[in-house]
């Protein structure tokens, strides 16, 4: 039994020490190499998501507000929409709402 006065001896029932360092991943350390690859596959996922930046006229600005309030989405989920919307009509195929 450990004297709860005793804050120096160490506690050889439950006294399990802690490693130093973030706790890995798995079950064990990864390698350099499986960091590495882990980083590579993260910065393809970012990357994959691509960022645009562009300057809309007012009526492109009014008409992209009334597809976020018809649709209930986000700016970017309503552009994503028109967008493939516009693609599919003029590729012929009549545009759908999703």
């Amino acid at each position: 039994m450990r004297d709860p006065c005793d804050h120096y001896t160490f506690d050889l029932i439950g006294g399990v020490k802690k490693k130093p360092g973030r706790k890995p991943l798995g079950e064990q350390a990864m390698t350099v190499a499986e960091r590495k690859r882990r980083s590579r596959a993260l910065r393809r996922a970012r990357l994959q998501e691509l960022s645009l930046t562009v300057e809309l006229s007012r009526e492109a600005q009014k008409s992209l507000e009334k597809m976020i309030e018809w649709w209930g989405v986000s700016k970017k989920e309503a552009i994503n929409r028109a967008l493939v919307i516009a693609c599919k009509s003029q590729t012929g195929r009549t545009g759908e709402l999703f």
